[in-house]
């Protein structure tokens, strides 16, 4: 484990530090029982959510972006505006990932981090915390550990977030990534967070879910991060800032990507550097 860096310093590095703990394993048991009626009116689905507004409702919102929580985010983002906020399933019995599951077996940065990315501040960040257990056959998340301008290459060291409820990971959007195919027999389930600056653009803020969270709540701190207003503007939240330490979770396992593959995704990595600097550029 490397020691003395924080988080924003980790996830500019290797794009990826563990949060496990942050959140008790008890609480996250009790957000299971407060929306297992939600999801099994969509156990059919391949893939079913919660959404932000909902996550209010059963005060897993509330609970979710306690202090510590708030002053970690500002931490690493002052400004920080939440992109994504909800709890989802994917299928099981799957033999392929369930997103991006034609290109590199899966593997892929999120386009829309592409234009703002910077290998010098993590300004497109996502927090995973596992809501069912996680085995190496249930659908696990899988991050690239390595700038993304390098592109990826076959047998590549990766880490794979797996573990009981509560495990949790931070990570840059901007890396490679992807989730494995959840071959396992249970539904996999994770809430996921994403954050970035209030300055950027940000086509999800607006949504109805957002819209609709931030009129259910009464804390101006937790109204701030789903308040579509602050598009486009630089002002920190209220929060006082807290630079955490990383913990850098292990590679474990090495990717299955094929020499061809891993040569398109190589090749992908120059468009894709080129592209962005030539929209920096613009």
């Amino acid at each position: 484990m490397t020691q003395g860096r924080t988080l924003r310093q980790a996830l500019v590095q290797e794009g990826i530090a563990d949060l496990t703990g942050l959140w008790p394993v008890a609480q996250v048991e009790a957000w299971n029982q407060r929306i297992d009626p939600l999801f099994a009116a969509t156990e059919d689905q391949a893939r079913s959510y919660v959404g932000a507004d909902q996550l209010v409702e059963t005060g897993i919102f509330q609970d979710v972006f306690s202090e510590p929580v708030r002053r970690l985010i500002a931490g690493i983002e002052p400004s920080a505006l939440l992109y994504h906020c909800h709890c989802y399933e994917i299928a099981a019995a799957q033999h392929k990932p369930h997103i991006h599951q034609n290109w590199l077996h899966g593997w892929h940065r999120d386009r829309e981090t592409l234009r703002g990315f910077s290998p010098a501040a993590p300004k497109f960040v996502s927090i995973f915390i596992l809501l069912s257990p996680v085995g190496d056959d249930d659908g696990p998340f899988e991050f690239t550990p390595r700038s993304p301008h390098q592109g990826l290459r076959s047998g590549d060291q990766i880490v794979r977030l797996v573990g009981p409820v509560g495990t949790a990971a931070i990570w840059n959007r901007s890396y490679y990534h992807r989730a494995a195919p959840n071959r396992g027999p249970r539904r996999r389930r994770i809430l996921k967070i994403s954050f970035q600056p209030a300055e950027l653009a940000n086509d999800r803020i607006g949504l109805d879910e957002f819209r609709a969270a931030r009129s259910r709540l009464d804390d101006p701190r937790l109204q701030a991060l789903v308040d579509q207003r602050r598009v486009g503007t630089t002002d920190p939240l209220a929060e006082e800032r807290q630079a955490v330490t990383a913990r850098i979770p292990p590679c474990t396992h090495r990717n299955d990507l094929t020499g061809a593959a891993s040569a398109y995704g190589r090749l992908q990595a120059v468009g894709h550097k080129l592209l962005s600097s030539a929209l920096a550029g613009s």
